[in-house]
């Protein structure tokens, strides 16, 4: 994804001292200062985790903030109050860490959107120069301030597009009046968010291993039906029928396959296509790993399972299995 920023500013929400350092001027969006912005939106756009979200229905502050910058009005002032207002909640809430908050305008595929990155502070060592009775003494000292590197994850952002008024929205829970809440979507955004496609892949799979062990005892076959049939339907149409799934999983079991469709709509997922990226797809159902009670890890590609050409279990009259691994042709040191 291409990233093209037209504005950002940077403001400090730092509660420890008291008030937020509010930018009056825009950055110069140039150089390294471009760089770091554009790799960091273009992990938010890109991340699994991120949920879309969507503002509730009646008065929003930050709705309407977005819908005064997609107007062209001042950018530099509507995102000072939206900084402003994020701040308060922060100095209400002492479990939400400080950070430095970048408000940008940037365009994506064409479209129009308003980012919002809450950098969350690092403490980290850094170096200064002590001059004491003309030596030069060189120290180590704790920064508590330091912003995320390019490299690294950002904890909490949301993207807003500035035409249907969507929302992209990665956070995390903190203690909020006794107990762990999500402050940015309930107190802040005021939003509903659906399952993020990391969220649906894990739900999908830790509910067959929940009813396969349940109805089958043994939850090894099931699941590796279950990653075959995810890859398939990733490879064939790009999403993933929970209906298929479910009777490739339990063909043979009406009741397991009933309860495994009631468990999945009940946590979240209603419809009946499941998107998931290709990244997920490969990380959670291409491979399927096994560990035997002799300690024996082997992991394999999801349609090798029942193709006897490459893989085959068989049961012993002692009640053993032995694993056969068939027409390999070298084997590789890793």
């Amino acid at each position: 994804m291409e990233v093209r920023i037209e504005k950002a500013v940077l403001h400090i929400l730092d509660t420890s001292v008291g008030m937020p350092v509010l930018s009056e001027k825009e950055l110069d969006v140039h150089g390294e200062t471009e760089t770091f912005l554009e790799k960091h939106l273009t992990k938010v756009m890109e991340d699994d985790s991120v949920r879309t979200a969507y503002f509730y229905e009646g008065e929003n502050q930050v709705r309407e903030y977005c819908r005064r910058i997609a107007a062209g009005e001042d950018f530099l002032a509507v995102s000072t109050n939206l900084a402003a207002g994020l701040y308060q909640i922060m100095q209400s809430h002492a479990e939400i860490p400080p950070a430095d908050l970048l408000c940008c305008l940037f365009e994506a595929d064409e479209k129009k959107y308003y980012g919002v990155l809450k950098l969350n502070y690092k403490s980290n060592f850094i170096h200064y120069v002590q001059v004491e009775e003309d030596v030069n003494a060189v120290m180590l000292i704790r920064q508590r301030t330091v912003l995320p590197s390019e490299s690294q994850r950002i904890e909490e952002a949301f993207v807003v597009n500035l035409e249907d008024f969507s929302v992209r929205l990665i956070e995390k829970e903190y203690e909020i009046d006794g107990e762990k809440q999500f402050y940015l979507s309930k107190l802040f955004l005021q939003c509903h968010f659906d399952l993020s496609a990391r969220e649906k892949a894990r739900l999908i799979d830790k509910t067959a291993q929940k009813v396969a062990k349940k109805y089958c005892g043994d939850p090894v076959a099931p699941l590796a039906r279950l990653k075959k049939a995810v890859t398939e339907a990733m490879d064939g149409e790009g999403s993933v029928n929970l209906e298929r799934v479910a009777q490739a999983v339990f063909y043979d079991d009406p009741s397991a396959r009933r309860e495994y469709l009631e468990e999945i709509r009940s946590a979240g997922l209603e419809q009946p296509e499941v998107k998931l990226s290709e990244k997920i797809a490969n990380r959670k159902f291409r491979h399927y790993k096994i560990q035997t009670d002799t300690g024996i890890e082997i992991e394999f590609p999801a349609d090798y399972f029942n193709d006897r050409d490459k893989l085959e279990f068989v049961n012993n009259v002692d009640g053993t299995i032995s694993i056969v691994i068939k027409n390999v042709g070298k084997i590789i040191n890793k």
